[in-house]
């Protein structure tokens, strides 16, 4: 077998297996957690009718009205016939795709609690569609850049790129291990069902939460990854003048107490990719309106001169001292406490990073005459 051949079929064995360890375990967290949602809304009817069967009837209407419940709820009596109490839209007594929980009363008589997982279902195959697709893609992705690598010739830089990819997925696993290891940790506890409905409740939230996380750090990567790639990215004639006044507009609605100054030279043109070059601009600012007080300044300018110099500072607490001038490598975080506080990946710096480097760029983090952190990159107009 040829190498070139056993590197696509390594690729795709690879990516696969990836792509449905990581996203086969969030669709099936999902499905389990909207189907333990519909038990915890069954729970809670059986629970209050508990309180008072007497009454049972008026509590159990009561209970799925108050806490509004999408149920349906039945009466049988000892002899077989069903009244329907509270139809649900789309929510039988009978059929397939229902949770039943049928629940004794007084007498002999019974009411049957139904929800419907006709939805939950539907949301369960979309999903594993988007993962077939997701996988199919990749593994077409992954072919093609294994191919354009295979046929690049020299023997260094080969083994250049193929280091640079161990130190990814390295890099990668260490990141995702951390909000996996929380999510096994949840889903062990909610296992048991040794848990009171409040604490439940809270797991849920958790779960629910570190699988957002794990959804925004694969995006990220994913991002990192493109970057890292030769020859994906499109670059067109850019005003990037326009381009930062743009995002500084944007960022006075949303952070509105930072006082902003601008010095924006109007030919500021370059060849790029907007798309990226814009996410590096808005990455600057959020790091500011997230990690720096109200109050604090910011100052941005763009210069057009040999080069497009862009430099974004703030008045701030800035970085740790030994971090300006450092080089940064692989999934650089500075933060990474900052940034679970704030709900984000904690790799902006190395997506931004990533972009200048992709545009031939230089990026430099050093200390702002505001006090603050100062971002400055020069990139070549072509």
């Amino acid at each position: 077998m040829k190498i070139r051949t056993r590197q696509l079929i390594s690729t795709a064995l690879v990516t696969s297996v990836l792509s449905i360890l990581i996203g086969g375990f969030a669709v099936v967290s999902t499905y389990r957690s909207e189907i333990a949602m519909i038990d915890k809304r069954l729970n809670q009817v059986e629970s209050d009718i508990r309180v008072n069967p007497m009454d049972a009837v008026s509590i159990a209407l009561l209970s799925i009205e108050q806490n509004n419940l999408d149920l349906t709820l039945g009466f049988a009596t000892p002899s077989g016939e069903v009244t329907v109490l509270r139809q649900s839209v789309g929510t039988p007594l009978e059929g397939p795709d229902l949770r039943v929980r049928t629940i004794p009363i007084p007498e002999g008589d019974k009411l049957i609690v139904v929800g419907s997982l006709v939805d939950i279902n539907r949301s369960l195959d979309i999903n594993l569609w988007r993962l077939l697709i997701f996988i199919i893609l990749a593994n077409i992705l992954a072919s093609i850049a294994t191919s354009l690598l295979s046929r690049s010739g020299a023997l260094a830089q080969e083994r250049a790129q193929r280091q640079k990819m161990q130190e990814f997925i390295g890099d990668a696993a260490h990141e995702l291990r951390t909000p996996m290891t929380v999510v096994k940790g949840y889903a062990e506890l909610l296992k048991g069902k040794q848990l009171d409905p409040e604490r439940e409740s809270a797991a849920f939230e958790r779960l629910n939460s570190e699988l957002k996380r794990m959804d925004f750090l694969i995006g990220d990567l994913l991002m990192l990854a493109q970057l890292g790639e030769e020859g994906n990215i499109e670059f067109e004639s850019i005003d990037i003048a326009q381009l930062v006044r743009e995002s500084v507009s944007d960022f006075k609605e949303i952070a509105p107490t930072h006082p902003v100054t601008t010095q924006i030279d109007e030919s500021a043109v370059l060849v790029g990719s907007e798309k990226y070059l814009q996410r590096f601009i808005q990455n600057a600012l959020t790091n500011i309106r997230l990690h720096t007080p109200a109050s604090t300044s910011v100052r941005v300018s763009v210069k057009a001169e040999k080069q497009i110099t862009i430099i974004i500072e703030d008045s701030g607490p800035g970085l740790p001292p030994e971090s300006y001038g450092e080089k940064i490598r692989g999934l650089k975080r500075f933060d990474r406490s900052r940034s679970r506080d704030t709900g984000g990946t904690g790799l902006g710096m190395s997506i931004m990073n990533a972009v200048i480097e992709r545009h031939k760029g230089t990026f430099t983090l050093r200390k702002s005459e505001l006090g603050g952190l100062a971002i400055e990159v020069h990139l070549p107009r072509t």
